[in-house]
């Protein structure tokens, strides 16, 4: 018998409304704009909004997460931000400590570049087990939610086009 333990959540919600998404992606910019000197975070190249408070959101958009959220969690979204990755543009590995949970709402397809360390990997492994790590193909709208200590990153954007997603860090209450 095998049992699984210590297994990693990780929530993938579709469906997010085209028309806030369209306005999410405008946003984007007017972002970029206005915090033009921005010191890098998690991205090599590409570009990061300084980290925002939740009343800076977009207004449907609060509603929006606050209601597909809450119907799984009592939260408070603690910061939130942009991320605009041009062509070859990255995000190192990384996490986010000191709160619950880290959502990504993708205003753009991700285009499975979102990958997951697997916390329990182990050199060792029998053929046909789980490798190192693990990616995650979102489309434009979708919204993933997982551990904040859960280590991701993402690969570079192999498109012209910006990959752009929005991330948020949540508390749980």
């Amino acid at each position: 018998m095998r049992h699984e333990l210590f297994p990693t959540p990780v929530w993938h919600i579709e469906g997010t409304p085209q028309q806030l998404v369209d306005e999410l992606y405008k946003g984007a910019y007017q972002f970029k704009e206005l915090y033009s000197d921005t010191i890098p975070r998690s991205n090599q190249g590409g570009y990061q909004t300084p980290t925002l408070d939740w009343n800076k959101f977009h207004p449907q958009g609060i509603e929006y997460i606050d209601k597909i959220v809450g119907d799984m969690f009592k939260f408070k979204v603690e910061s939130w931000w942009y991320n605009i990755n041009g062509e070859g543009h990255w995000n190192i590995p990384h996490s986010h400590p000191g709160v619950d949970l880290a959502l990504v709402l993708y205003v753009t397809d991700s285009d499975g570049l979102l990958a997951f360390m697997n916390p329990n990997y182990r050199r060792i492994l029998t053929c046909g087990e789980v490798g190192d790590h693990v990616a995650i193909n979102a489309k434009k709208g979708d919204i993933v939610i997982f551990p904040a200590d859960l280590v991701h990153y993402v690969l570079p954007n192999p498109k012209e086009e910006d990959r752009i997603s929005i991330s948020m860090n949540l508390q749980l209450c």
